[in-house]
This record gives structure tokens, C-alpha cells and sequence, in this order.
């Protein structure tokens, strides 16, 4: 049953201003091109999990980092109760969790899914863990990160965000498969046969079931300084996920908002990895090329590698050949997504461009493309294939800065004390991501959607760091 935000009670506590995935990567950055390079099988105990099988092994790189950032305001809880909540290496996968800081949110929850790309090939599985480009092993394990870590962006607590209050969940990623995985043992093979064989396990979708299990017995951190009510009590959801969070999020806010059947509002921010459909990319070559390699990623990775769990309604609507759409973010938030959402990108993001600019598209026509698909959200409650399941009009919120992802960067989401990022709303009124995330929520539709150039952007300087 859809859940809808307008017109019952508010999620927000304090005033709110009204003022893989793609068809050559994987789910986020740093995507895989397929499982070639690997044999995808199942492996015993007698092939080593990648930790091991890659000790001493790795040739340059990063060492791990801690995965987030230190810190002493959200506190780390082991999910350790699920044995098939686990990293790839096979540690168990673990949350961060801070409660409500009043009375009136002592039901309200805030839960966010990280980022941190993706691999589903050889290659790139070994240069992830050993540290070589954008990622290291801490987004493939747990045992690098701390006890606990501090709020920024939606999880800061300060008068300018209306979320700060709220009971704070930050799921942890590790899995490396966009959170929609289901499989163990996954074995990935060296195809020159001079590094190690190694498995993995990809189970992204078993971390968010082991999540909703425990928060809905009432979880305490594991040094005991955090105890949150259970989220079955929950009266207010907002779930979020950004990057490979939003990828996840993609396939799971409708599973998550059945989490949650008590609640009366629930609701979704979906921050980057929207990408163009299809049938709005112009060049007819690029187009093919994308699509073709759409449908070798839902085929090689998503089904035979990760078994991803993705949203159950899609599939029954695209049983068959038709079935890959269910592997495009945007697709299944234009026409699948019956829980309210609201979906931020940006035009000339980085990251999101990488899909397209392997199958040969420029940042200008990507930007254009990605527009395009951007406008047609204030209108799903008419074109989505189960328009009859939904009574919210997504949200929609695209800058053209450059800037990949903003949930938990206090600028960019628009929380900080000055120079906070912001795009034109209607009537020409600059809104935060912050902002017309809360005016969303509160009932006024909004389509604050740049140009390319930009024209309405206000746009700090980019960063990589959430």
C-alpha cells in the first residue's frame, strides 16, 4: 500500500524553509564491465576470501581507510545475528545509529544507505581492495571502521536542518554490489593467471534485511552508549541512500516502506544515479551501444553474479527480455516506485557520466539527455506504468555543478552556515536540496531542474567527500 507525506502529520521537527547500474558499469563509481575476468561460480572454502587470498598480494594502492569518519555522535552496531549479513571479505556488516534528541521525534527515523560504487569483475574487485583508484578495502569489510562517527549534512544536528532530531540510522556499505546482492561465494578469476583466485560475497540486499530485522527488535550500540526505540513504533520514515545507496534504494523503497506497515508516512530521498532512459538518449549509435550494454549488465552481473534482489513489481510488468529495465534506477523510479520519493542529480555529474561517456556521449549531451528524463518525474502520477498505486508526485531536484552526491555534506545539502549549494525553484527562489526536500514534504510540488549551460545553479566548490 502506497504511504504519502502530505496532509497527515510532519516528519520534521523545527521549521523547514519553503523558499549499478548503468549499461557499462556497475551500481555507483568504479563499476565493473561485466564478470569477465572472473568465473562468477560458487567456491568452497578451499579457494581464500579476498582478504586473504590477497595478502601480500596487492602490487601499490592505498592502504584501508576507516570507512567513515571518526567520530562520537552515531554509534557502530554489529549486525552480527544475520549470517548472511556480510562484506565481501565475510566480516559482518555493521550500522551507525544515533537516537532522537527530543520527544516529539522519539518516532521519527531518518535511514540512510552509503555509497561507495561497486566492482563485479576481476580487475576491478582486486583494485578495490588493494587500494588502486577511487576505493580501498574499507568499502569492502568492516574491520577498518570505528566505533563510532559523527553527523553531517541530514545527520547534522544544528538549527538549520529540520531532519537533525530525528532518530539517525547510517547503514554501512561494504558489499560492492549497488545493495542489491544475494550471493556468497562468488569465486572471481585472474584471466592471466598470475594473481590470485579469491572470492567474495556480494550481500548488499541481506545487509538492509539484518538492518530492518534488528532496528525492528531495538538495537544498542555496541558500546552501549545508543538504545533506539523499534522501528516498528515508527510514525515517520524518511529512507535515503546516495550513489550506490541510491542505486539500492532504487530497487528497495517500496520493499523498506513494507518494513515499516505501522507508519504513516514514509518517503525516499534518492541523491545521484538517475540516469537518461533510453528513449531520451538522441544519438541513435549511442543509444544502441547503451542499451545493448544495459542488457549484458542485468544478464552477467545483477542476475548471475550479484542474484540481485530488485523491486518485485517491475519484474512482474518486464517478465523476459524486458526484465534489464528493472536494472535502471530511473526506470523503476518513473514507472515502478509507488512509495513518495524525491530524486536529486546533477547534470554534468562526474560519476553518472561515466555510463554514458564509455558507450561514447559527451557531458553536454548527457547533461541534456539526463534533463530530459529529469522532467518527465513531475509527471509520473500520469505516465508511470503503476500510476494507479501512487498518490505523491516525485520530487525533483537537478543542479548543474558537477557535484556527485550531497546527503551527508552539510554545503551541498544545505545545511551549513553560508554559501550552501542551491537551484532555482518556481518564481525564481533558490532552494537548498535541504529546503525542497522539506517543501516536498510538506505538500508543494517541486521541479527545481537546471539547464544546460547552467542558468539557476549556485554552486560551491565540488568535492568527493560527503
Amino acid at each position: 500500500m502506497s504511504k504519502r507525506w502530505v496532509g497527515v502529520g510532519l516528519l520534521l521537527v523545527g521549521a523547514v524553509a519553503c523558499g549499478g547500474e548503468g549499461g557499462t558499469g556497475g551500481a555507483g563509481a568504479s563499476g565493473g564491465s561485466g564478470a569477465a575476468g572472473g568465473s562468477g561460480g560458487s567456491g568452497g572454502s578451499a579457494i581464500p576470501l579476498v582478504d586473504t587470498a590477497l595478502d601480500g598480494a596487492c602490487v601499490g594502492g592505498k592502504p584501508p581507510g576507516t570507512g567513515v569518519n571518526i567520530g562520537n555522535e552515531l554509534h557502530k552496531v554489529t549486525l552480527d545475528a544475520d549470517p548472511e549479513a556480510l562484506c565481501n571479505d565475510g566480516s559482518p556488516a555493521i550500522m551507525y545509529v544515533r537516537k532522537a534528541a527530543t520527544v516529539q521525534a522519539t518516532n521519527r527515523w531518518v535511514i540512510h544507505m552509503q555509497p561507495g560504487g561497486s566492482c563485479s569483475d576481476y580487475d576491478v574487485c582486486y583494485d578495490r581492495w588493494c587500494g588502486i583508484g577511487a576505493y580501498e578495502a574499507d568499502k569492502m569489510s568492516s574491520r577498518f571502521a570505528p566505533e563510532a562517527t559523527n553527523g553531517s549534512g541530514i545527520f547534522a544536528r544544528n538549527a538549520n536542518n529540520a531532519f537533525g532530531n530525528l532518530n539517525q540510522v547510517y547503514i554501512y556499505y561494504c558489499s560492492s554490489d549497488g545493495w542489491i546482492g544475494r550471493r556468497s561465494d562468488a569465486v572471481l578469476e585472474d584471466t592471466t593467471g598470475t594473481r590470485p583466485t579469491f572470492r567474495l560475497h556480494f550481500r548488499g540486499h541481506d545487509i538492509l534485511e539484518a538492518a530492518a530485522a534488528a532496528l525492528a527488535a531495538g538495537v544498542t550500540s555496541d558500546d552501549g552508549v545508543e538504545t533506539l526505540p523499534s522501528l516498528d513504533a515508527a510514525t515517520h520514515v524518511l529512507f535515503s541512500g546516495s550513489s550506490a545507496g541510491s542505486n539500492g534504494l532504487s530497487h528497495t523503497l517500496d520493499w523498506w516502506a513494507a518494513q515499516v506497515p505501522n507508519a504513516t508516512q514514509v518517503g525516499g530521498m534518492l541523491d545521484s544515479i538517475f540516469l537518461p532512459l533510453p528513449e531520451d538518449v538522441t544519438d541513435p549509435t549511442i543509444a544502441a551501444t547503451y542499451l545493448t550494454g544495459m542488457q549484458a549488465q542485468w544478464t552477467t552481473v545483477k542476475q548471475t553474479l550479484y542474484h540481485a534482489f530488485t523491486d518485485e513489481s517491475c519484474l512482474a510488468l518486464h517478465p523476459g527480455a524486458d526484465a534489464y529495465l528493472c536494472g535502471l534506477t530511473s526506470h523503476l523510479q518513473l514507472d515502478h516506485t509507488t512509495t513518495p520519493f524525491f530524486s536529486r542529480q546533477d547534470l554534468t555529474d562526474p560519476v553518472s557520466a561515466q555510463y554514458l561517456e564509455a558507450a561514447g556521449a559527451t557531458i553536454p549531451q548527457i547533461a541534456a539527455w539526463t534533463y530530459t528524463s529529469m522532467l518527465r518525474l513531475a509527471g509520473a502520477l500520469q505516465s508511470s506504468e503503476e500510476q494507479a498505486s501512487m498518490t505523491v508526485a516525485p520530487g525533483s531536484y537537478a543542479s548543474n555543478c558537477g557535484q556527485h552526491i550531497v546527503m551527508l555534506n552539510s554545503t551541498w545539502f544545505g545545511v551549513a552556515q553560508q554559501n550552501n549549494a542551491t537551484v532555482e525553484g518556481a518564481g525564481g527562489t533558490p532552494l537548498t536540496v535541504h529546503d525542497a526536500l522539506g517543501a516536498w514534504m510538506l505538500g508543494t510540488p517541486i521541479a527545481a531542474i537546471d539547464t544546460e549551460p547552467s542558468t539557476v545553479s549556485f554552486c560551491p566548490a565540488t568535492t568527493s567527500e560527503q
